[in-house]
């Protein structure tokens, strides 16, 4: 068909767009004479978009002509997407991105889901063959792209830290193929019943294919040789666990030390079981770890029981994933030291230990209901963020009567902001599950925006509890003050590095954010007296994703293998600087039209010949212990 005139103005305004942004000289000779360029142009219409949305206008004038009034701006007429089934039987992959619309993983009930500790998802243990149609349907909409944006990370937090080959996943669970599907995720991907419920998916901003199903083909995969090499990893959080399991697989004698009285770390008390199933994910991956040869060592803390320079003695290596512990306070802020205020760590610490000494029969809470440290009647959460969000949803479930979350910034807009283009991570408006779980219990949502809290004032009844939280509105009329009852305040205002109990003598080199010093992609030490000792995840980096510390404890195992050994037979799992870099975020004050920057592909890497110990984790098959020197000079003699 020919080119309306509302058409024409969509043109000039998208190849305006990309002169703007690329300088193109065919763009530029296009707009100078646009009234012969736009007379070239065909409009391609499909005939059954066409169809539907006549069929949608005059629906719409039958009914604007049965009741003139209208009933209010959502009853509007649904958008065209929504008239595209999301589940069919045998779904064609061709089109399947223009035939079938987008269904995201559900919720369950918000008032359903606040009564239980149970995860938040719907799902249940044996899917239905409607479950499994759905399935097929959702991974036929992959375009299985050329360049699959969604594969690797971007400088502004877009696309998968881990590199996990997306469209081959979905064209294998589109085929049914789920056996196949899984050996394929666990190639780049170590804990997918982990990042499955608790990665935000930066490769597509919400993803509909958690892994729910029953872990059944994920059975311990014992080394089948030893190097005799030692390693010692400091912390069983998600970066630990990483690099654990690859440095067995590579033959090293691995042990974890923990300083709390269970595994896991973040995993099992930083996030709250409605994300992350305790038992059934964490305690079950753990076990699997000790079936493969891992050895953990709980209630153990470096810098205490053991010192940073033992272990760098006694082992070959060491790698410190300790996280960003060391949380952001507000110093300075009257009332501070009032009691009530706790940081959101410790609120969330104790409420998951708790739950959990009931469930396992262990604790001051092992023949009773669940003990916890904290009123909650009347909470008020400092700042925002996932961790926010989260203890908001635990003081939800603890019996919280008024739940408010304060945020210094502002609502962030509906649309996709100029600030973070396509492809990075959209900071855009979004409602997370404790947000609509407080809408529903206390029929508002529980943020407060352009809040800067001024001081913390006693409770009457007990001066030297908090009583209320004295803020004010940042660009209020008059600056308006405002005076929130609370009994319980949370500060969940970020992390600012690693604590100092493993370093306490401050003998490792830390950078401008307080982190713990070492090259991405090298992760040994800088300026540190042991050569042997190695640093990943958010103690290295800061505060980030599971999935992005998952990345840097693969990658940190495969330099730590390089080190023992000369070479290793561990794929890396740096994409940053392994796989070519497409995009690039603009620098601070750098002008819009440069916001996003392509650069040139990387030549091509030779190709390592892969074996039958892929399957296993591995690349190549893993070069065995040489024996000593003595004993060849022995046997040569003999």
């Amino acid at each position: 068909e020919s080119v309306e005139a509302e058409d024409a103005a969509m043109l000039k305004e998208l190849v305006s767009e990309h002169a703007k942004l690329t300088g193109s000289p065919k763009a530029t000779e296009l707009l100078a004479d646009w009234a012969r360029t736009v007379s070239r142009f065909t409009k391609v219409f499909p005939k059954e978009y066409k169809a539907a949305l006549a069929k949608q206008a005059a629906e719409a004038k039958a009914a604007s002509a049965k009741a003139p009034e209208p009933k209010s701006p959502t009853s509007a007429a649904k958008d065209l997407e929504d008239l595209r089934p999301n589940a069919v039987e045998n779904p064609k992959k061709l089109r399947g991105f223009h035939e079938y619309s987008r269904k995201g993983m559900s919720y369950r009930p918000d008032k359903d889901r606040t009564m239980d500790w149970d995860e938040i998802y719907s799902g249940t243990g044996k899917k239905s063959h409607q479950w499994h149609k759905l399935l097929e349907t959702q991974t036929a909409r992959c375009m299985d792209c050329g360049t699959p944006t969604c594969h690797y990370p971007n400088q502004g937090g877009g696309g998968c830290p881990l590199g996990n080959r997306i469209p081959t996943w979905n064209q294998l669970v589109h085929e049914g193929e789920w056996k196949r599907a899984l050996e394929r995720l666990l190639d780049t991907n170590n804990f997918p019943e982990f990042t499955g419920t608790t990665c935000p998916a930066p490769c597509e901003e919400a993803c509909v294919l958690g892994i729910n199903e029953s872990p059944c083909w994920i059975k311990p995969q014992p080394p089948q040789v030893r190097t005799r090499k030692r390693i010692a990893i400091i912390g069983s959080g998600p970066a630990g666990l990483a690099a654990a399991q690859q440095l067995n697989r590579a033959g090293h004698m691995v042990q974890i030390i923990e300083r709390a009285d269970r595994g896991g770390g973040l995993l099992m008390y930083g996030i709250p079981s409605m994300k992350l199933a305790k038992i059934e994910k964490v305690m079950r991956r753990l076990q699997l770890l000790k079936d493969e040869g891992i050895s953990f060592k709980y209630n153990t803390e470096v810098g205490r029981d053991i010192t940073l320079a033992e272990l760098c003695t006694q082992n070959d290596a060491v790698i410190c994933a300790t996280g960003a512990t060391q949380w952001r306070d507000m110093r300075g802020v009257e009332g501070r030291d009032l009691d009530n205020i706790v940081q959101a760590m410790d609120f969330l610490t104790a409420t998951q230990k708790a739950n959990l000494d009931a469930d396992m029969g262990s604790g001051p809470s092992a023949t009773k209901s669940p003990v916890q440290p904290y009123n909650v009647q009347g909470a008020r959460v400092v700042c925002g963020g996932d961790t926010a969000v989260d203890c908001i949803a635990t003081a939800v479930r603890l019996g919280a009567k008024s739940v408010l979350q304060f945020s210094r910034r502002d609502e962030a807009p509906k649309q996709r902001p100029h600030h973070t283009p396509w492809p990075c991570w959209a900071d855009t408006y979004r409602v997370d599950y404790a947000h609509s779980e407080v809408k529903s219990m206390h029929g508002r949502d529980p943020r407060e925006y352009c809040v800067s809290t001024k001081a913390f004032k006693p409770s009457a009844q007990d001066p030297s509890k908090v009583g209320a939280v004295i803020a004010n509105h940042v660009g209020a009329e008059g600056g308006g003050v405002t005076e929130y009852p609370a009994e319980l305040v949370i500060l969940a205002m970020g992390f600012t590095g690693p604590d100092k109990s493993v370093d306490p003598m401050g003998m490792l080199q830390r950078d401008a954010n307080s982190n713990f010093k070492a090259t991405y992609g090298q992760y040994q030490t800088e300026g540190s007296p042991w050569q042997n000792l190695f640093v990943c995840g958010d103690c290295r980096r800061g505060a980030s994703l599971v999935v992005t510390a998952i990345a840097e404890g693969r990658d940190c195992a495969a330099r730590v293998d390089t080190f023992l050994m000369g070479d290793t037979a561990l794929p890396r799992c740096a994409p940053l600087a392994a796989n070519p870099t497409y995009f690039n975020m603009p620098a601070k004050g750098d002008k819009e039209a440069n916001l996003v920057k392509r650069f040139n592909r990387r030549s091509a890497r030779k190709p390592i010949q892969v074996s039958e110990a892929f399957e296993r984790g591995l690349l190549v098959e893993p070069a065995t212990m040489e024996e000593p020197e003595a004993e060849t000079k022995a046997a040569a003699a003999a």
